[in-house]
């Protein structure tokens, strides 16, 4: 294989079959693309293995995913006539580019594919990148995806999905011409159309702001230079084998708490551990959500669509902090503000209601969502089926750059028993050596929880 090899996208060009995907922008698709423009949130989904792919293969595989999800036949279109809206792009195939690297430097690509953004109005809004390792044979192959048109969970299964019909070689379009997913707001259940209930909303943001609030001004990390202009994303990779995953699985439900729990803990007490004064400090936190299952009816993961929500919350940190008690009152207080719809109405704390966005919002956006307090973001998407028809492949994960108020972005997967982390900070804005500080002290607290 040349050691850069781009696909002739001339060579590929036809009308993809199915149901044309044209509308404006979900709250959720727009806060994503909005909040790319201040800060690309490219988000790449891994698969590595033993030995090397057949690159006409995984070419083939492509359209046949491509003709499986009407998302990945779209662009984006940003105009003052109708605002943010999907149209399709039907002759455009997913570009693959292949790569000859280095057992060691393949993490690097990753990285530069975190920091490059897809261009204005490209399409389609995810590409693939395959890297061959010769010694030893190693591959990996990797999804790069535009974050508002996919979250983690469907980018994974579409990543599964993908891998199956590499092995199988499957050329066929079984699933071509599926329905789009509805987009994730007119699939919430009455009782959380905030937008409808704007007396309602209201008791909400202000039980959210309260609980913002409930440990005052969140403790700035002085290592966290927000405001620096350099943008390279970083990954610190670290992994718990099996027996530990088990192990810690198992302490997380003596303790009454979860792996998640656990996962949130370790990283808030690093990197209090990082802060040189002893006095207690307040940390906000925040993570993903799954919508999938609050929604009505619930949705599966696939086609290919973005179901996800974020939720934060400020903890008290001090030296004499109790990991279990600190892992229990995560998700306990998680529990608390998505039964009250916190998940269902984030979108709205950005004046994003479903009417259409039109760019001069993008100003005003920019200055919220920059004005957002320092916080820690940990993203897990919990065990990860494991692919039958290719037993090579030994670790499924994911990686995302933080934004500029973010300290790190933890991104968290299980594969095959064994619990992945790629921690993920901008080395513009965080010295190398603090990233690895707080890296080593979330590896050795889920070591400790463990024991």
């Amino acid at each position: 294989m040349s050691p850069d090899i781009s696909d002739d996208r001339s060579m590929y060009n036809r009308t993809m079959p199915g149901h044309p995907v044209s509308r404006h922008l979900d709250p959720a698709e727009a806060f994503f693309f909005m909040a790319d423009r201040v800060s690309c949130m490219n988000f790449a989904i891994v698969a590595e293995r033993v030995g090397h792919l057949d690159p006409e293969r995984i070419r083939s595989s492509l359209d046949v995913i491509q003709d499986e999800n009407p998302l990945l036949q779209v662009g984006i279109r940003w105009t003052d006539d109708h605002g943010l809206r999907f149209e399709p792009a039907p002759d455009t195939p997913i570009e693959l580019v292949c790569r000859t690297v280095d057992a060691g430097d393949w993490q690097r690509w990753i990285e530069h594919e975190l920091a490059q953004p897809f261009p204005p109005e490209s399409a389609p809004l995810m590409r693939c990148r395959y890297l061959e390792m010769s010694s030893p044979e190693r591959s990996v192959l990797v999804l790069v995806f535009h974050h508002s048109i996919a979250d983690g969970r469907s980018g994974i299964e579409l990543l599964r999905r993908l891998i199956d019909c590499i092995a199988a070689g499957t050329t066929s379009r079984t699933g071509a011409g599926a329905l789009p997913l509805p987009p994730m707001h007119e699939a919430f259940p009455p009782r959380f159309r905030w937008a409808d209930q704007p007396e309602a909303a209201k008791q909400v943001k202000d039980a959210l702001s309260a609980d913002y609030k409930r440990r005052g001004r969140s403790t700035p990390m002085p290592w966290l230079a927000s405001a620096a202009p350099t943008r390279m994303p970083r990954i610190i990779r670290m992994a718990l084998p099996p027996d530990a995953t088990k192990r810690l699985l198992e302490r997380s439900r003596q303790h009454g708490t979860s792996v998640h729990g656990a996962l949130c803990a370790a990283q808030l007490i690093a990197q209090y551990q990082t802060l040189a004064a002893r006095d207690p400090a307040t940390l906000f936190l925040s993570f993903p959500v799954d919508m999938r299952s609050l929604v009505e009816p619930a949705q599966p993961i696939t086609p290919v669509a973005l179901y996800a929500s974020l939720i934060s919350a400020a903890f008290a940190v001090d030296a004499g902090t109790d990991f279990w008690v600190l892992a229990r009152d995560v998700i306990a207080q998680a529990r608390r503000q998505m039964d009250r719809g916190e998940g269902h109405i984030f979108f709205q704390l950005y004046g994003l209601d479903g009417a259409p966005v039109k760019p001069d919002r993008l100003e005003q956006f920019t200055k919220i969502i920059l004005s957002t307090w320092q916080n820690t973001m940990v993203s897990n998407v919990g065990d990860i089926p494991a692919i039958d028809s290719d037993p090579a492949v030994d670790a499924i994960s994911f990686a995302l750059c933080p934004m500029p108020y973010q300290t790190l972005f933890t991104s968290v997967s299980t594969y095959r028993g064994r619990l992945l982390l790629n921690i993920g900070y901008d080395a513009g804005k965080v010295p190398d050596a603090d990233a690895a500080k707080v890296a080593a002290g979330v590896h050795d607290a889920l070591q400790e929880a463990a024991r």
